[in-house]
């Protein structure tokens, strides 16, 4: 009777534990479970005593943002929460083997997981010197530049050249009829003729050459054009190229990419995601050697960088000689004093042959005068303004960032 007394009297206490145990556990606040569990971590299913996200948080009240109580259904409810993993301590920082490399990627960003025969990648690419790889990404697998733009040299041109008409110089009078060759009397004007009357090297009516009258052609040589170089620049005179340039110099825009040798940790509740680097120097993206399209939900941006040789340049502009210049003179020969009477007059074009002109045998030639009736400048054709030199585009590596972030 007493071995059976004892027995009920436990049995009471016992119950009496367990419904204390049972309220207790109901009414003990969320909180208590999550010591040392910081906020930003609390519904990290590693982290959170509930086994499953959904079940810390309250379907009832989206806008609430405190934990909600643990539910019974919970097993480990009345358990207290079990052992924290190292990184539910320090702010979400990626897991590792133990947790199954999990994480709420609270630095971060959640991207897909990166294709076949792709790599995940921290990139930067900008003008600017780039930063050192992020922590978590310490390895610089590559370092390139995109393509430069094409070389646009700009067209050549030339300006017009200086220059002048130069006068007739040589008046040669013959003895015979044209073409001549009988003997010849110089009838040349000064140097640094004019063209008004001059009356030099007159020839009387009664001078003879060889028994017969000197004067019987004339043969005047034609005007002369003389022109200096043409001078060359680019047409439209362009401004200077910015001080940004791809040429190979301090401020060609570098594209890098850092990598690890440890995977990225899957973000926490988002299927196919892995947690990569987020910030304003480098960029969560893919990246594997080559010329490649970039595969679907990485086709936001598209890099091709290269290990790039530049030698290109403007070959300089020049002119040819100038050609093409036109002028034309008038002139005439007079027979008497002052230039009053004329004996013969002849437009001659620079250029041409020396025209002969018949003269009445026996006239005498007492000046001469020469007009100059128009002068077109030549022109200079340009050359240069093209682009020599190779350039070189080797070991390329395609980069690929997704469109949006999640």
């Amino acid at each position: 009777m007493r071995s059976i007394i004892r027995f009920g009297v436990l049995f009471v206490l016992a119950g009496m534990s367990v419904g204390v145990g049972f309220l207790g556990c109901r009414n003990t606040p969320y909180e208590h479970y999550i010591v040392g569990c910081p906020q930003e971590v609390a519904y990290d299913p590693y982290c959170c005593p509930c086994p499953q996200p959904e079940a810390c948080l309250d379907p009832d009240n989206p806008g609430y943002t405190k934990p909600k109580p643990i539910p019974w259904e919970c097993p480990n409810a009345c358990d207290g929460p079990p052992p924290l993993p190292p990184r539910c301590s320090d702010g979400g920082a990626d897991g590792g083997e133990e947790d199954g490399g999990m994480s709420l990627c609270a630095d971060g960003v959640c991207v897909p997981e990166s294709p076949d025969d792709w790599r995940h990648a921290a990139f930067f690419s900008d003008w600017r010197e780039p930063p050192s790889c992020p922590g978590n990404m310490p390895i610089v697998a590559f370092e390139g530049t995109p393509a430069p733009p094409p070389l646009h040299c700009g067209e050549c041109s030339c300006d017009e050249p200086e220059g002048t008409c130069t006068l007739p110089q040589t008046w040669t009078v013959d003895s015979q009829a044209c073409p001549g060759g009988g003997v010849k009397t110089n009838f040349d004007p000064s140097m640094g003729w004019d063209g008004t009357c001059n009356q030099e090297k007159a020839i009387l009516s009664s001078t003879l050459c060889g028994g017969v009258p000197c004067v019987r052609s004339i043969t005047i040589s034609p005007p002369v054009i003389e022109e200096g170089p043409c001078q060359a620049h680019v047409k439209g005179d362009p401004v200077e190229p910015p001080a940004k340039f791809w040429n190979g110099g301090p401020e060609t825009p570098l594209g890098r990419v850092c990598t690890s040798a440890e995977p990225w940790p899957s973000c926490a509740g988002q299927s196919g995601k892995v947690c990569g680097p987020a910030g304003d120097d480098y960029a969560s993206c893919i990246f594997q050697e080559g010329e490649h399209l970039c595969p679907a939900g990485w086709d936001g941006e598209r890099h091709v960088l290269y290990v790039v040789k530049d030698e290109r340049e403007c070959s300089a502009c020049t002119c040819e000689p100038p050609s093409g210049g036109t002028c034309e003179v008038l002139t005439s020969v007079w027979s008497s004093q002052g230039c009053s009477q004329i004996v013969i007059t002849r437009a001659i074009s620079a250029g041409m042959i020396a025209p002969c002109a018949d003269i009445m045998p026996g006239t005498q030639l007492s000046g001469k005068t020469a007009e100059l009736l128009h002068y077109t400048k030549g022109t200079c054709t340009p050359s240069g303004g093209e682009v020599v030199g190779e350039l070189s585009l080797d070991k390329p590596v395609t980069v690929c960032c997704p469109g949006a972030t999640t």
